[in-house]
């Protein structure tokens, strides 16, 4: 008996040779060689392995569908989805033209995603999900419903953005998946989280002001550094950090600046006006509501601190308040918050200023608006700080602080 040659005549786009060829025993295993024509031409060669001819056969088909879905990609939908999260997803994100805070927000989303949130435990992330399983409705669903009971409903709005642009929408050019699971659908994304009410900010008194402004300027970064005993940072290292969260801090308190915008300015950002006054100006590209502003050092030893900073620059593109070790780089956002965060609290402690045991960066902007309440006009506060008049006295204003109010009535009475 003499064995049927399997047919030779071309494969059609979309279609395999499996069902043609023959398969053939070897070492107690049945071994299949086959070919599938993808649908854009080209003819891909392959081997399948199974304990019987039907086990091989039906792995083989199984394999050609998953070639004709996804192109032949390196992905198939049995890949795990977290590792295209960090292979593809996170890098399309890095790359993508964004502001430095939405690439943080962003990046942060993924990592919730992916369950690699450092504060919660995620049991319904995409970890450990196949391409296949995680981009279901009901586990993306899941994922999303517990990002917003876990950081809050915009944290899970923020999340299915970054699902449907730089996760689907990757998958889909790479041909791994045929569409968005989640478009059209309506997902429950309230939370049982406490939304912050908006009381109108906190602000520091005058007095308080004046006496963190006094405090930080007698400030010696050197004072209390000690060679660590162990680890990759030096004596310097820690003088650096601990200079470049005073600087910061200054920096923002005699200017109202936005952590983001301060960290984002480079030594061109830097000028001095006519009249002698030291200004930064907060690019478009950098500001939080996309509208360049120019804002005077309102202090004249904050000024001459910095431009003393500057005489030390190798370069006009170095950062004000760059990253410690390298001021061409912007500072780590987790090590600045770290850093400053021990000094506002080094400031609450010494100068008995409870505030600031809680109130970050923005306690200068709310301070800087009440101080200057009834000296400098709404619109003109509103401009200075980046934003409208009804952001400004809903977000900025102390509305506990009634000093001036009671200026105003003695004011009224000597009349």
């Amino acid at each position: 008996m003499t064995s049927q040659r399997a047919a030779t005549t071309r494969l059609e786009e979309g279609h395999h040779s499996i069902d043609r060829a023959t398969p053939r025993e070897r070492d107690g295993a049945w071994l299949l060689d086959w070919s599938v024509r993808l649908n854009d031409g080209r003819l891909v060669a392959k081997r399948s392995q199974g304990s019987t001819k039907g086990q091989v056969r039906q792995r083989a088909k199984v394999t050609a569908a998953e070639l004709l879905a996804t192109g032949g990609g390196n992905w198939k939908t049995t890949s795990p989805l977290d590792e295209y999260l960090e292979r593809v997803s996170r890098p399309a994100i890095e790359k993508a033209q964004l502001r430095s805070n939405s690439r943080t927000r962003y990046l942060l989303a993924l990592t919730q995603l992916a369950g690699k949130c450092a504060s919660h435990s995620h049991l319904q992330s995409l970890e450990g999900h196949s391409i296949a399983s995680g981009t279901r409705f009901r586990a993306l669903e899941a994922c999303l419903q517990e990002i917003a009971q876990l950081h809050g409903s915009e944290s899970a709005r923020q999340a299915r953005s970054v699902l449907s642009k730089y996760v689907l929408q990757q998958l889909n050019r790479d041909q791994v998946i045929n569409g968005n699971p989640l478009s059209g659908m309506s997902i429950d994304l309230s939370s049982s989280k406490a939304a912050p009410a908006k009381s109108g900010g906190q602000a520091l008194t005058r007095t308080d002001y004046r006496a963190v402004l006094d405090y930080l300027l007698a400030l010696d970064p050197r004072d209390g550094q000690v060679k660590p005993s162990r680890g990759r940072w030096s004596l310097e290292d820690r003088v650096a950090k601990r200079r470049n969260a005073i600087d910061l801090t200054l920096l923002q308190a005699t200017t109202g600046l936005r952590v983001s915008e301060a960290n984002s300015l480079t030594w061109r950002e830097v000028d001095t006006g006519d009249d002698g006054t030291l200004h930064v100006v907060v690019t478009a590209a950098v500001s939080k509501t996309h509208r360049a502003r120019r804002v005077p050092i309102l202090d004249g030893r904050v000024a001459e601190r910095l431009l003393a900073r500057q005489n030390e620059a190798q370069s006009m593109s170095n950062h004000v308040i760059g990253s410690p070790a390298d001021p061409t780089t912007v500072w780590n956002r987790d090590n600045c918050q770290k850093e400053t965060t021990r000094l506002y609290l080094e400031l609450s402690q010494e100068l008995a200023i409870d505030l600031l045991e809680t109130a970050r960066t923005h306690v200068w902007r709310a301070t800087l608006n009440s101080l200057l309440l009834d000296q400098v006009p709404e619109v003109v506060r509103a401009a200075f700080f980046g934003h409208d008049t009804a952001v400004n006295r809903a977000s900025y204003t102390d509305l506990a602080d009634t000093t001036s109010m009671v200026t105003a009535a003695r004011k009224l009475r000597a009349v």
